[in-house]
């Protein structure tokens, strides 16, 4: 074909090229559009994004051996953008690692995103769970997200979770917080506490920060320092599902508004393409704070209202210290079963939510009810979850905790 008529059919050729890909509109407003993965998988990529861009372009250089012209580039994006927005297809809507049908709030089921090659999901219900291939839910995936292995039930008399415990010497109490946590996690929706892993050097809170992540929602780059813009921290928010942050000691009011806002859900407003007007998100997110504390005076002043929404796991110093390498050679032979485990307290959990009495429950009582429900999946009762929850669990130096009464003006309240 002559270069003139392959310039002048350039739109055409991109159309033809971008058959494949299906475009739609989020409710929020936002456009996207689903192309093939694999045989039988198919991943959900924003229309003006540079992976969108980058697979259209393959596409079309694999038959020409030459790039599109910017302009005939321009002209495609704008005729899907269109199509996305006033096509047939009505809006769906758009997941990060976890998802839901039915009521939010207490769904029908529960959807994990495994984030691999074959497009896998698991399906939760209250019958059970099962490992799927995605084509009803479109999941978000950015170029840090992992997969996550595919959950297989425990050998035998073999028990992942307490495991896990005894891999990272919780102790009882902490292992109740530390579950309660993990528990809400896996809620489709917050508000969500704030975990605070707390203790001197070399008492392993980042090593269990990052196992953390890993147990579900693994990335590249699972422990990141305190952003210095609550706008940073948004973004950040926009493309995890769990934010964890190390080495935390001071925390700016505004900060710690968004972390706060971002805990219960935030909106988040995102700059669309050709002055159209903004797309405004609302999201909520799991959150993990590292913070030093070795008996001096600490410069960790959470406001009153992070404090109200932390569970603080205290952690003392290890004695005998192991290599990294150990310990996360132990924990990936055993992470499949764990997220099986986990699987199984949501199914738990979507069984028995609604029976839950959280009457006495003074904070986060949807939580706390999800988290309860759960409890005999992760080997808890449901008085060690309300405990958690109510509890903040907070220590003052050295991992050694408060055992009467005490008022702590870093934390705004007084207990026990």
């Amino acid at each position: 074909m002559p270069a003139s008529a392959l310039r002048s059919d350039q739109p055409h050729a991109l159309l033809y090229h971008a058959r494949a890909a299906t475009p739609f509109c989020s409710p929020e407003g936002e456009l996207y559009a689903s192309i093939p993965s694999s045989i039988d998988s198919r991943r959900v990529l924003p229309l003006r994004s540079a992976e969108f861009r980058d697979w259209l372009t393959a596409n079309y250089f694999a038959e020409y051996e030459s790039a599109p012209s910017a302009g005939a580039f321009r002209d495609v994006l704008r005729t899907l953008e269109a199509r996305a927005r006033y096509g047939d297809l009505p809006s769906q809507k758009i997941d990060y690692r976890i998802g839901f049908e039915g009521d939010p709030f207490t769904p029908s089921e529960v959807v994990v995103d495994l984030a691999n090659s074959t497009g896998g999901t698991v399906e939760i219900t209250p019958q059970g769970w099962d490992i799927a291939t995605n084509f009803r839910h479109c999941f978000r995936e950015f170029p840090s997200t992992l997969p996550l292995p595919e959950p297989a039930p425990a050998a035998p008399g073999s028990e992942p979770l307490h495991q896990f415990a005894n891999l990272f010497q919780l102790s009882p109490s902490n292992r109740a917080r530390v579950f309660t946590w993990i528990a809400a996690a896996l809620r489709p929706v917050g508000p969500y506490p704030v975990l605070v892993l707390s203790g001197p050097a070399a008492s392993g809170k980042s090593v269990l920060a990052r196992a953390l992540r890993a147990l579900i929602d693994p990335c590249t780059v699972p422990l990141r320092r305190l952003p210095a813009s609550d706008r940073e921290l948004l973004q950040s928010a926009d493309q995890n599902w769990i934010l964890a942050f190390d080495h935390v000691e001071r925390i700016p009011s505004k900060i710690s508004q968004a972390l706060c806002s971002i805990s219960s859900g935030d909106a988040i407003e995102i700059t669309q393409p050709d002055y159209r007007d903004p797309v405004v998100c609302q999201i909520a997110r799991p959150l993990i704070l590292c913070v030093a504390e070795d008996g001096t005076p600490s410069r960790w002043t959470p406001s009153r209202a992070l404090s109200n929404r932390a569970l603080c796991v205290p952690l003392p110093r290890i004695s005998a210290l192991r290599p990294e390498a150990q310990i996360w050679s132990t924990f990936e032979a055993f992470r499949p079963s764990a997220l099986a485990a986990l699987c199984g307290s949501v199914s738990t959990a979507l069984r028995r939510v609604r029976d839950i009495d959280v009457a006495n429950v003074t904070r986060r009582p949807d939580c706390a009810a999800w988290a309860a429900a759960a409890a005999p999946a992760l080997g808890l009762e449901e008085s060690e979850v309300f405990e958690a929850i109510g509890n903040s669990g907070w220590v003052r130096a050295a991992g050694e905790p408060l055992s009467e009464a005490y008022t702590d003006s870093r934390w705004g309240r007084t207990g026990v």
